[in-house]
């Protein structure tokens, strides 16, 4: 009896024990289940069904749990229990579609006026699709189910994935919600996935990988190479992972085997566009852009190791930038060795200047070498009188007007006034990138679309507006400028388009080699390849930007309310 009335009598000491005890056990038994392998980040709903917490998610999951039911009852025979909250009556025609270990493995239709009856039906014509005739019971499991409601078009769809519905677009999983921690996680496995670009023989990198074949092309890179090299820094710079610098050396070789070393030609100091792997030749194709953006990482190659190589490299490139110039300040785009003789692009590209101007700018400031300053000047004259004409977006003669080129303006803009500090382009940066924020699509009913920007159609040029932007973010806390946080939040929307088509361990389904492909940023809904520019775009705007941004939640966009959904749906 006195063990009992001590027991009443402090209660609070014992529930709080009890509640200790359990938080042990259950991190204990959450630390058990994640795996070494760094590729993959396990996280709690590799263990537990994630909790809802609105009725349209629990839908979702209701209409999951009785499609995977309704596929296993199938191979059984047993009789399916139909949920009284399925039991909904209206005009329901449903479209399911069955993937198995990166395939489709059926599809199936179903109509009644009951819905978890419309259901059953469409989940059990999948097995009449011959490509489901090698599935057995144990497959299920593991199976990812596509659910469409057919009326209205494209108005309700999910992805079934370990026991949970997510609101889709095809196979094209939304996103809702952005959290620093979700940021980070996608930095480990951008990490983690370029790392997979490398060619282990030559150690440089891949263009795009194409991921539903799970191949590459037979060709490396320079300006790419140089770009992936430039984020590893970026991430370095974040985390001190030491693992990074002891891939430098191999990586920081394979940029300065592409640079044409022979002083009797006129491309010598340029970098060579590519490296064919079949030939074992480089191509005798210089481009601008590739020796600028290999500039931009040989400084910070130098500025990392002190090895007067990087310097030298950079400062050889600039020299053979300066020969390319035209008497309007422009550049020319490249140059070529074709059919027994050099050619000359000639086509203004704001693209290709605005990447000479960055560069140029910040290899003046590493060497005070007046020659380099002059040459970026002359772009910056050129892009100033544009704009200043056309008070607005200025075009080149490769694209028509669009915020992708037009970002190179502001990047380079910036770089240049960091160098040598003018009013006149400081102007021009900030009412340049008003007109580029202008251009982001708002539209929160539109999360395909949603954070992206009006004119740039893919991860790469999304990516490259979110980076530049947060330059200006930066630029702008620098020079106390007025309002700093509307770029701030532009990145953030533009972060949840990126992530939304990022590859991860759920919207990776269709594939044959899901593992391969996680971190990587797809060029958009249609095109489901990686190209190694958008995932550099991508995590250079997270990690320039993460020390700014609050713990916890950081955008939520609302979805509608049950009532709302199923009134457009039921009929």
């Amino acid at each position: 009896m006195d063990f009992f009335q001590e027991l009443k009598s402090n209660w609070k000491s014992v529930l709080i024990i009890f509640i200790l005890f359990t938080l042990i056990e259950g991190g204990i038994l959450y630390l058990s289940t994640l795996e070494e392998d760094s590729i993959r980040y396990s996280t709690y709903t590799n263990i537990y069904k994630p909790k809802c917490s609105n009725d349209v998610c629990r839908f979702r999951n209701s209409i999951t749990d009785f499609v995977m039911e309704a596929a296993e009852n199938y191979f059984d025979e047993q009789p399916t229990e139909y949920p009284e909250k399925l039991k909904i009556k209206g005009n329901w025609e449903i479209h399911v579609t069955m993937y198995y270990q990166g395939e489709i493995k059926g599809k199936g239709q179903g109509k009644n006026e009951i819905l978890s009856l419309a259901l059953e039906q469409a989940t059990k014509n999948i097995f009449n699709d011959k490509r489901a005739e090698d599935l057995t019971e144990e497959n299920i499991e593991d199976a990812t189910f596509l659910v469409k409601f057919l009326s209205p078009p494209e108005q309700f769809s999910f992805i079934g994935y370990k026991g949970e519905g997510r609101e889709s677009i095809d196979d094209l999983i939304l996103i809702r919600e952005i959290s620093k921690e979700l940021i980070l996680e996608k930095i480990r496995q951008g990490k983690e996935f370029l790392y997979r670009m490398v060619n282990e023989e030559k150690q440089g990198f891949y263009k795009k990988y194409d991921v539903l074949n799970d191949s590459f092309e037979e060709r490396l890179y320079t300006p790419y190479s140089a770009s992936i090299i430039y984020t590893f820094l970026y991430i370095y710079d974040l985390e001190k992972d030491e693992e990074i610098l002891k891939h430098i050396p191999a990586w920081g070789d394979f940029l300065l085997s592409m640079q044409n070393k022979d002083k009797e030609d006129k491309a010598y100091g340029a970098f060579s566009y590519s490296f064919y792997l079949d030939k074992n030749e480089k191509q005798k194709r210089f481009v601008v852009g590739s020796s600028a953006l290999s500039i931009f990482t040989l400084l910070r190659l130098y500025d990392l190791t002190n090895d007067s190589r990087y310097l030298e490299s950079a400062k050889l490139a600039g020299d053979w930038l300066a020969t390319m110039q035209n008497p309007d300040g422009s550049m020319k785009a490249y140059l070529e060795y074709s059919k027994g003789k050099w050619v000359y692009g000639e086509k203004l590209s704001l693209l290709y200047n605005g990447q000479v101007l960055s560069s140029l700018s910040k290899l003046y400031e590493a060497t005070n070498d007046e020659k380099y300053y002059d040459t970026a000047k002359g772009i910056a004259e050129l892009f100033a009188e544009e704009y200043e004409k056309e008070k607005g977006y200025i075009e080149g003669e490769y694209r028509s007007k669009n915020p992708i080129s037009n970002a190179w303006v502001v990047m380079s803009s910036i770089d240049l006034y960091k160098a040598s500090p003018d009013e006149r382009y400081k102007g021009i940066i900030f009412e340049l990138s008003e007109k580029i924020l202008a251009n982001q699509r708002n539209n929160e009913d539109d999360l395909l679309y949603y954070g992206g920007w009006g004119g740039a159609y893919s991860s790469s040029g999304i990516g490259w507006i979110s980076e530049v932007m947060t330059e200006t973010y930066r630029f702008c806390q620098e020079e106390r400028g007025e309002d700093c946080d509307k770029y701030k939040q532009a990145v953030i929307k533009a972060i949840r388009w990126l992530i939304q088509n990022t590859y991860s361990e759920e919207n990776s389904f269709f594939l044959e080699n899901p593992e391969k492909a996680i971190g990587g940023v797809f060029w958009n809904k249609l095109n489901k390849y990686v190209r190694t520019d958008s995932v550099c775009h991508a995590l250079n705007g997270y990690i320039r930007i993460i020390d700014d941004l609050d713990d916890g939640l950081l955008l939520l966009v609302p979805e509608k309310s049950f009532g709302e959904i199923l009134e457009e749906i039921r009929d």
